[in-house]
């Protein structure tokens, strides 16, 4: 057994789960980007000594501390991320952006595929650009984080980024695809 057991997930046969089983999951960037921006805060109890209580080490100086802007401006993005995920019956939008998303994390899916799953072309296009507005939004907020020195964070959204590049790319070839028929 290798590797650390506190994150350590269990073992799984993923190719026997079913198609459903696989969701986007695309707010946990922008959550694990939060988290790295501004860590919670951890509980240290105060040394003691034979004087007394002393105190504490500052484990961040303020200096360091991002902008209360800047925290703003993430949390409102986990809120949007995290509406499209939760789409409802309503929103075909949003539903057809996360099952690209979610195809993707499996591979680029065949031409066609939207036909097969009965997905109309007007609204493969609304997705298409409701994932290309969103793609915007998050590389404006990789260079702040970049221009801002820091990596941490910018790392986890850059990997939103390209997930939601890639969904705007598949899309986009399947309107191709659905054009030529």
């Amino acid at each position: 057994m290798t590797g650390n057991l506190a994150t350590r997930r269990p073992e799984t046969d993923e190719a026997s789960a079913p198609p459903e089983a696989f969701e986007a999951e695309l707010s946990r960037h922008v959550v694990e980007a939060r988290t790295r921006l501004d860590p919670p805060a951890v509980s240290v109890p105060a040394p003691r000594s034979a004087d007394g209580v002393a105190v504490p080490a500052t484990l961040r100086p303020d200096r360091d501390a991002p902008s209360a802007e800047l925290l703003a401006e993430l949390d409102e993005l986990a809120g949007a991320v995290r509406a499209i995920e939760a789409a409802g019956e309503d929103d075909r939008t949003h539903q057809v952006l996360c099952r690209i998303a979610a195809l993707v994390t499996t591979g680029v899916p065949d031409a066609g595929w939207s036909a097969a799953e009965e997905i109309d072309v007007e609204v493969l296009r609304a997705a298409s650009d409701a994932a290309r507005g969103l793609q915007e939004r998050v590389a404006k907020l990789v260079e702040r984080l970049d221009s801002e020195d820091r990596p941490g964070p910018a790392a986890a959204l850059g990997s939103l980024a390209t997930t939601l590049q890639v969904v705007v790319v598949v899309a986009d070839l399947e309107l191709f695809a659905r054009a030529r028929r």
